[in-house]
C-alpha cells in the first residue's frame, strides 16, 4: 500500500530545496570572491572607465578598488547590510591608508622626476607594487564580504558615504553598471 507523505516529508523536501537554493548563493559569492579582482581589471579596461573613475578619484577622494568591487558585486546579485559594508569600508580603508595611498604618492613624485633608465626601472617597480597593494586590498574585501548577505545598491551606498553629490554619482554608476554587464559575463556562476 502506497503510503501519502507526511508533514515531516514535505518540511525535509522544503528545506532540502532552500538549503539547496543557501548552498547556491553561497557557492555564486564564493566565485564572485575568488574572480572578483580580474574581473574588476577587465571593467576597468572597459571605453571610459578609468578615465571615469580616475576623475571621481582625484576630485571626491573615491576609492576606486572598492567602488569596482560594490559595482561588481551589485552586478553580480550580492549585498551586505549598512553596519557590515561600514566594517568592509574600514578595513579597506586602513589597507588603502597604510600602503595604496603611500606607494601612490611615491609613484607620482617620481613619474615627475624620471631621468634615467635606473629611475624609470625604479618607477615601474613602485607602480607595480602599488597594484599589488590594490591586489591586496580587494583581497582583503573579498574576504571580509564572502559570508554576507543584505541588500544590493553597494556603489551607490558607497558614494553616498563618501557625499559624492548627484547627479555625478548617478551618472558614474549607471556607467559602471554598463560596463559591468559586458565583462560580467566572466563571473563564472554555478547552475542553479
Amino acid at each position: 500500500m502506497e503510503k501519502a507523505p507526511d508533514a515531516f516529508d514535505e518540511k525535509t523536501l522544503a528545506s532540502g530545496t532552500a538549503r539547496s537554493e543557501q548552498d547556491s548563493a553561497a557557492a555564486r559569492r564564493a566565485a564572485f570572491c575568488a574572480n572578483v579582482f580580474d574581473v574588476m581589471v577587465r571593467l576597468y579596461g572597459e571605453p571610459g572607465i578609468a578615465s571615469w573613475c580616475l576623475e571621481a578619484q582625484n576630485s571626491h577622494a573615491v576609492d576606486v578598488p572598492s567602488l569596482l568591487f560594490f559595482a561588481l558585486a551589485d552586478s553580480d546579485g550580492h549585498g551586505a547590510d549598512d553596519g557590515e559594508m561600514q566594517r568592509l569600508l574600514e578595513r579597506a580603508g586602513e589597507w588603502r591608508s597604510l600602503f595604496v595611498l603611500p606607494l601612490r604618492h611615491l609613484r607620482l613624485t617620481l613619474r615627475q622626476g624620471r631621468r634615467n633608465t635606473a629611475e624609470i626601472e625604479f618607477y615601474e617597480k613602485i607602480k607595480a607594487a602599488e597594484l599589488e597593494a590594490e591586489r591586496l586590498q580587494v583581497r582583503r574585501l573579498a574576504d571580509d564580504f564572502l559570508p554576507l548577505e543584505g541588500p544590493g545598491g553597494l556603489a551607490a551606498r558607497y558614494l553616498e558615504t563618501i557625499s559624492m553629490p548627484e547627479p555625478k554619482a548617478g551618472a558614474l554608476i549607471g556607467r559602471l553598471r554598463a560596463a559591468a554587464k559586458a565583462v560580467c559575463c566572466g563571473l563564472p556562476h554555478h547552475a542553479h
